[in-house]
């Protein structure tokens, strides 16, 4: 994917830990509006309640047609049944603007597995907005100009297991294998003008958790050959676009806290600041906006499709 301004400066702005990045122009055509968020069940409630009703002012003003969570739902511990109270009081009151009651595509992250991810996906069956068939799963859309997008929403948890290294997820499926055989064979065969990936933890990173090692060996490459335009990740609670070889990575993982950046030679943008990001998709371009929980505007930028 070809980046909208090729003459860029790229300069460490102090303290905030941020990567300055020129702003563009709003795309041009009509798109796909949707926002991301993740790591967001945290016990900080007044930082995740101030990113939600900035979520809720952005999703009502750019019409949003659905979030993307990018995984660590429920802090510490996931959740335990479709019955347990976190639900409530992390979920369902905090996001609760209008214009948020719209579908939430959700993956699992490593703290989810801390609890019983199969509840995560049997509350599907329970809500209305809440969108988890199944551990890893493909959704095609159909964008407003005509255009086809597919995400691919990946368990990336059981996948970071077979470099051998286990971390306190003792129910992790291990069919990790199985998946990856599923993504090639979804990826090879999809004929979508878009093709987006979602899981929770980082390929390439600024973050303080880094780069997992084991998807950079197992799941990069297929990005790569089958022509992904963008990775979608939450794990290091910052916000971050990265760039390497026709994909741009997206970190949206400061959902309730924050943590330090230390940019690395594919960084674009990286900002240790409580947030989210806004999306619009159509035919020929990704339109990147990140925002922090006072609805500043930090970061802008649109991708172009190749």
């Amino acid at each position: 994917m070809s980046l909208s301004r090729r003459n860029f400066l790229l300069a460490s702005a102090g303290a905030s830990g941020a990567l300055l990045w020129p702003r563009t122009a709003h795309a041009d055509a009509a798109g796909l509006p949707f926002l991301i968020v993740g790591d967001w069940g945290d016990p900080n409630a007044g930082v995740q309640r101030a990113v939600a009703e900035a979520m809720g002012e952005v999703a009502a003003r750019d019409h949003s047609a659905f979030v993307i969570s990018t995984g660590d739902n429920f802090y510490h511990g996931g959740v335990e049944s479709v019955g347990d109270p976190r639900w409530r009081d992390t979920f369902e009151s905090v996001y609760n603007a209008p214009s948020l009651q719209t579908p939430w595509y959700s993956v699992l992250g490593n703290h989810d597995y801390e609890g019983s991810p199969g509840a995560e996906v049997a509350y599907s069956r329970e809500s209305s907005r809440w969108r988890m068939p199944a551990r890893y799963f493909r959704e095609d859309m159909s964008l407003p100009d005509g255009a086809r997008a597919t995400f691919f929403f990946l368990d990336t948890t059981p996948i970071t297991m077979l470099s051998g290294v286990r971390s306190a997820v003792p129910q992790a499926d291990l069919g990790a294998r199985d998946q990856l055989m599923w993504l090639e064979r979804v990826l090879a065969s999809c004929t979508s003008d878009w093709k987006i990936v979602v899981g929770h933890h980082p390929i390439l990173s600024s973050g303080r958790h880094g780069a997992s090692a084991t998807l950079a060996h197992h799941v990069r490459p297929l990005l790569e050959r089958y022509g992904v335009q963008a990775y979608f990740n939450g794990h290091d609670h910052d916000l971050e676009h990265l760039h390497a070889n026709g994909v741009d990575y997206i970190c949206s993982g400061s959902g309730s806290e924050s943590r330090d950046v230390h940019p690395v030679p594919e960084s674009r943008f990286a900002l240790a600041q409580p947030g989210f990001a806004s999306c619009n998709l159509n035919r020929d371009a990704l339109q990147l906006r990140f925002f922090s929980a006072e609805r500043a505007v930090v970061y802008d930028a649109i991708l172009n499709r190749v």
